[in-house]
């Protein structure tokens, strides 16, 4: 089957989301599917990824980039939310003042807050939003890299969560209003509270109907990326969702050298391996562009350029905390492992942690068959275990405390029951709560020589760094309210725990701004991944965090190889836009890493991959 009838036997859905791991091709291959769907019908080409490429890839004018049936938009996750707030906060408030022993200006400033997960909760809803306001159009879906969509996929049962402890704090006030007239009685609260678990089950019903949803895998032949296409398809099956076929992106079909005929069997036993259809999608010997409702090849063969000897170490100067930022796919998990295996190889005598704080975690897949050197500890965070180990440590406290707030102890069956399903909720953007606490932890504890954080996706990663702050607020808002309510609160281990998370963050912004702490970006020689290279390198020196060196990944080598001559000569022009990037580029420089033969899957191959400095 060709990508063209592989697309028409979904032609019949009102959604179809592209997934997989960053870099196989998601936003290249949804844009095919787009063009192709919006030459019959009404397409609406959405990207659940914060830090989209659709305008990268279109430009920025509708009027003379794509064709008049596609429309294309990316998540404006803030925007969402603050409609979400105009359309539902009164209610929620009316629902916390009778349900809880917060008062209503508590409960605005907790909604008010920047809530970590908020692109997911936002975008499962708006996909929702999109189907039901669009009954005639297609709606294909650009999704974040794998980890994040994940979540954004279990978003459903979050807001089913949500409406299950509505309804708790509800029974509250319909069990006194029994109590004093003797009846039962549904007031507009009831029936908001109805709609709100009817619009969730719908809209979870939309995505898990194989007659109106499907999510089809993009990967490429390379091990990890079939590995974690596999765990994919196993996790999105189980949620309910159809997964009619995969895409293997890049796939060799016209050989014209050894190189191309060893990919092609590559490809072959991926085709083999990844466990359900596969469709392919040819590999381009020039860079797609989407430009007037056509693809087209990224122009004529043109000469290489390069302002100079490219820097071939990188050193991060004084930093014991090294982010590795960049796109999805660039290759942050290979460097990082490369970066930690090879300090830890030369300083035996010092202690190195490597963490993946990127809800796929690819950096599992490194270390999974050889163990690392004793001196480097691998981490990764596992959100459902931190979130049961924190229920369970702060439940019985919540509770004492409830119980000392209720007067007379009345109404502590409805509150405990209401308080129990908000705790059972783990929040979608706990991976980076979590990671927030443990990097605080990392970075204060002088044993260790150098921290090295494997991230997520740019949009993420810059989430991330805003975290201390935004979680800063909710602790500080937390505290405000024990303080309130200090003659009826217990003692106990939650306020100390607050003020310890309240130092500890405030300690981990002050080191992202210090020379502690540095970040080298990754990125391919690719137009939009370059595009986004630039503004995440413009973000970081606006908020005055040091990238020390910036690294182009899988640049294409000089071979015999038609197909990558011609790509090797636009990747090279490609690179020239990064060179003397920022306010201080003589403190960092471009280096290149080349594409292997083969994917460097061996421990003592990652060291040599990437050569940094060490004191």
């Amino acid at each position: 089957m060709g990508l063209d009838e592989a697309f028409d036997s979904l032609s019949s859905r009102r959604v179809v989301m592209f997934g997989g791991k960053g870099g196989v091709g998601k936003t290249t291959v949804s844009c095919f599917a787009a063009l192709h769907y919006a030459k019959t019908r009404k397409v609406i080409l959405f990207s659940t990824d914060p830090a989209s490429n659709l305008e990268d890839l279109f430009g920025s004018d509708p009027a003379t980039q794509r064709p008049s049936d596609l429309v294309i938009e990316a998540i404006d996750a803030r925007a969402l939310y603050a409609k979400f707030l105009e359309t539902n906060l009164t209610n929620l408030l009316e629902i916390g003042d009778r349900g809880t022993y917060l008062d209503r200006d508590e409960l605005r400033r907790f909604f008010e807050l920047s809530l970590p997960g908020v692109d997911e909760l936002m975008a499962w809803m708006r996909i929702g939003e999109l189907a039901e306001e669009n009954a005639g159009s297609l709606i294909v879906v650009d999704t974040a890299p794998t980890g994040h969509t994940m979540r954004m996929l279990d978003a459903s049962g979050h807001f089913r969560q949500f409406a299950g402890a509505l309804d708790a704090m509800q029974a509250k006030h319909r069990g006194m209003v029994q109590q004093f007239t003797r009846r039962r009685v549904r007031d507009a609260i009831d029936e908001y509270i109805t709609r709100f678990e009817g619009d969730a089950r719908r809209r979870r019903e939309l995505l898990t109907d194989p007659a109106t949803a499907a999510f089809v895998p993009v990967f490429l032949s390379e091990p990890w990326v079939v590995e974690q296409t596999r765990r994919v398809i196993a996790e999105v099956r189980e949620d309910g969702i159809d997964v009619p076929f995969a895409i293997l992106n890049r796939a060799v079909l016209d050989p014209d050298c050894n190189r191309d005929r060893t990919l092609q069997k590559r490809d072959a036993a991926a085709r083999a391996g990844i466990g359900i259809e596969v469709v392919d999608s040819p590999r381009w010997c020039v860079p797609v562009e989407f430009g007037r409702g056509a693809v087209a090849g990224g122009g004529s063969r043109v000469a290489g350029r390069s302002s100079g000897k490219a820097p071939t170490t990188c050193d991060p100067g004084p930093a014991t905390i090294l982010f590795l930022a960049g796109k999805g796919g660039v290759g942050k998990t290979t460097i990082a492992s490369s970066i930690a295996l090879q300090l830890a190889n030369r300083n035996p005598e010092k202690r190195y942690t490597v963490i993946s704080v990127d809800p796929a975690h690819a950096l599992r897949d490194v270390f999974a068959t050889e163990k690392p050197p004793a001196n480097l500890s691998v981490e990764t965070i596992d959100t459902r275990a931190r979130w049961q180990q924190l229920r369970e440590t702060l439940g019985d406290e919540i509770e004492r405390a409830m119980n000392s707030i209720t007067p007379g102890n009345l109404t502590v069956a409805y509150d405990g029951e209401a308080m129990r399903k908000l705790v059972d909720m783990a929040p979608p953007g706990a991976d980076e709560l979590f990671a927030v606490s443990r990097l605080a932890d990392l970075a204060a504890d002088d044993s260790q020589a150098m921290v090295i954080v494997d991230t997520a996706p740019t949009g993420h990663f810059l989430r991330l760094l805003d975290l201390p702050k935004t979680a800063g607020d909710w602790v500080r808002e937390f505290m405000r309210i024990l303080l309130r309510y200090r003659e009826v609160l217990p003692a106990g281990t939650l306020g100390e725990e607050l003020v310890r998370a309240s130092r500890s963050l405030h300690s981990l912004e002050e080191t992202l701004h210090s020379e502690r702490a540095a970040v080298i970006v990754v990125t391919r020689p690719e137009r939009i991944v370059v595009a986004e290279t630039r503004r995440l390198i413009d973000d970081l020196d606006n908020r005055k965090i040091h990238v020390c060196c910036v690294v182009a990944n899988y640049v294409t080598p000089e071979n015999d190889c038609q197909c990558d001559q011609q790509m090797r000569a636009h990747e090279l022009v490609t690179l020239a836009a990064l060179e003397n990037r920022g306010p201080r580029p003589e403190a960092r420089g471009l280096m290149t890493v080349e594409r292997r033969e083969a994917p460097v899957t061996r421990l003592a191959g990652l060291a040599a991959l990437f050569r940094v400095a060490s004191d």
